[in-house]
Formats: C-alpha cells, sequence, structure tokens
C-alpha cells in the first residue's frame, strides 16, 4: 500500500491493501492457523508461484500476514495472520453472507450451496465476531475521549 497516496475514504484505502484476485483468497487460507508456502499452494492450485510470492510480500508489508523463518536446514518458513488478518476474516464472514443473500444463481453459477445460510450456529458465530469488531471500535474512541 501506497503510503503516501491521498484517499478519498477509508473504504478505498482497505481495498488497496485487500483488493485484487489473490489476497482475499490467501487470508481464507490461512484463517485457521500457520502454513507453509508450499500448503498455501497446494490450497490455491490455480495461483502462480512468482503471484502467491508477491501477494504474500504485499500482504506481509500491510500488516495482514506475518512471515515466520526458522533456522533449520532446509529452511522452514511460515506465514499466519496477524490481529489485522483476523478482523479481515470477519469481515470476509460478512461478505459471504452478503453474497448468499444478494447474488443469484446466474452470477455466482450453480456450484454453490445456500444451505449453509439457516445455520443458527454459524449465524451466532458471526454475530459475535461483528461484536468483537464493535467492541474494538467503542475501545478506540474511549481511547480518543
Amino acid at each position: 500500500m501506497a503510503k503516501n497516496k491521498e484517499y478519498w475514504s477509508w473504504v478505498e484505502a482497505a481495498v488497496n491493501v485487500i483488493g485484487g484476485k489473490w489476497k482475499l483468497l490467501i487470508v481464507l487460507v490461512l484463517r485457521d492457523g500457520k502454513l507453509r508456502y508450499s500448503e498455501i499452494l497446494h490450497k490455491l492450485p490455480s495461483i502462480s508461484e512468482k503471484m502467491l510470492v508477491k501477494q504474500l510480500r504485499e500482504l506481509e508489508r500491510d500488516g495482514i500476514i506475518t512471515r515466520t523463518v526458522y533456522a533449520v536446514v532446509p529452511p522452514k518458513v511460515e506465514y499466519s495472520l496477524t490481529e489485522a488478518g483476523d478482523k479481515l476474516v470477519i469481515v470476509l464472514k460478512i461478505l459471504g453472507f452478503w453474497g448468499i443473500r444478494y447474488l443469484d444463481d446466474e452470477v455466482v453459477g450453480e456450484g454453490l450451496s445456500r444451505e449453509k445460510v439457516n445455520d443458527p450456529v454459524k449465524l451466532r458465530l458471526l454475530l459475535e465476531d461483528i461484536q468483537k469488531i464493535r467492541n474494538d471500535i467503542e475501545k478506540q474512541l474511549g481511547e480518543q475521549d
């Protein structure tokens, strides 16, 4: 993300960090924990190695993921989400529910299931995640007073 760029909204700034085809998919792949480069590549078989390296570097630079290098032979590197990346997963869950609600089969095709929409456990977990974001915002506002 360009540090000196002028943005007209926070949404534009956020999209600049997470935009593109692959970054959000990489975040989703990392939501369950640390992965090595080859594991990420295996989970996203359509991405080229060059593109994966580029996207991982940008996500690390922007504070969405952490790259941990272990001093072993052969070299071992793992990627994981930062706190900001964990919060982004919540936003992606909300985006997923929006997609279920507002995109029809003509847009996404027939391969996606809508059965998950009515799962009360998943909906409660989503509401808990949204509450975490709200608590973070209230905490930040309280610190500004």
